[in-house]
């Protein structure tokens, strides 16, 4: 009874791993071959949705590079003397021959998922194609040369593509392509606004704790700015489109500043660069050429104003983060002071 019960288990425990193996497609699946040479596995099964031209998809891709280790040129008489102890150098010669890999683009570094829309706007179109092929929740590994990865319309200057992508024609590439979800241009809008109402709650929370904290009595706009006039001034007011220059400090809210006009406060705070010209910000207000929150708070203030802004990440960079700056979804704090209107 013993040894049936044990059978039993191990019959159930191998049907389920053939299960889980044919459901992810993990072992004894071999690489296919598309007619341009690229080999492809899938690794999972997806739903059967494959993104169209004109959806926006949510992904992520691992790309490496594997390529031989290379053997160092020797003197021919040195190379005479390892054929005569070939026996000898057997272990050293596997050795070089080892493969040995490097991350070429690993969007998992990225702090936000990967999303972008499918089509024309992918100007590489080997990893179009690739993308092409992989269905919503599947994921699919793809090999490929560096020719065929680079494409057609750069063969007659391979080489010096290649060099400038530190690759060798006999490299093999690893594409690792995920997509997690497919979006029409309609639900991608919703998502984004989703994300944006939520983050924007988490801001604005975040904003008035701060200003409990230090005592500030800001007023707030609809859109989520919050501001304090330091300096009021009865001078003319900032209008839309109008050439304004601004003198400014940029922070963030644990105190650090990453950006100034002013010559003093970037040498009080190590941002000095003697290459740069510290003088008034001038540019047009209202009209897009800075981030919302300025375009808006400015046009609050009057000439030789001074103020402060507090503004929400989806009025400054979002989920963007700037170098090593700015973090994504950061809030700022801006010193202003409106110097002329032109």
């Amino acid at each position: 009874m013993r040894r049936k019960t044990i059978l039993t288990i191990l019959f159930l425990l191998f049907i389920g791993a053939a299960y889980y193996n044919h459901t992810n497609y993990r072992y004894f699946y071999p690489f296919a071959t598309t007619t341009s040479g690229v080999s492809y596995k899938a690794m999972c099964i997806g739903n059967g949705r494959k993104p169209q031209t004109g959806e926006w998809i949510q992904f992520s891709i691992l790309i490496k590079v594997v390529s031989k280790q290379d053997t160092p040129n020797k003197p021919a008489e040195t190379e005479a003397k390892e054929e005569t102890e070939a026996k000898e150098k057997t272990a050293e010669k596997e050795e070089k021959g080892k493969k040995k890999e490097r991350i070429l683009i690993n969007s998992a570094e990225s702090p936000e998922p990967l999303c972008m829309e499918f089509g024309p706007k992918i100007s590489h179109k080997s990893i179009k194609d690739m993308i092409g092929m992989v269905e919503e929740r599947q994921r699919m590994i793809f090999k490929c040369s560096p020719k065929q990865y680079v494409g057609e319309e750069y063969e007659t200057h391979l080489e010096s593509v290649l060099n400038a992508m530190e690759l060798k024609i006999d490299d093999e590439l690893i594409v690792d392509i995920k997509i997690d979800k497919i979006m029409t241009k309609e639900e991608r809008i919703a998502a984004i606004e989703a994300q944006r109402t939520a983050q924007l709650a988490t801001d604005k929370k975040i904003i008035t704790e701060y200003l409990g904290k230090h005592q500030i009595q800001a007023t707030s706009t609809d859109s989520g700015l919050f501001y304090i006039v330091d300096q009021p001034s009865t001078a003319v007011a900032v209008t839309q489109n109008k050439m304004i220059k601004v003198n400014y400090t940029g922070k963030l809210l644990d105190g650090t500043i990453f950006d100034t006009s002013i010559a003093e406060v970037a040498k009080a705070n190590n941002l000095y660069n003697e290459q740069r010209r510290y003088e008034p910000f001038e540019f047009q207000v209202g009209t897009g050429q800075v981030i919302h929150g300025w375009d808006e708070g400015l046009l609050l203030l009057h000439k030789h104003e001074k103020a402060r802004f507090f503004i929400p990440s989806c009025l400054a960079y979002g989920p963007k983060a700037i170098g090593n700056i700015i973090p994504a979804n950061a809030i700022l704090i801006f010193e202003v002071e409106v110097v002329d209107i032109l």
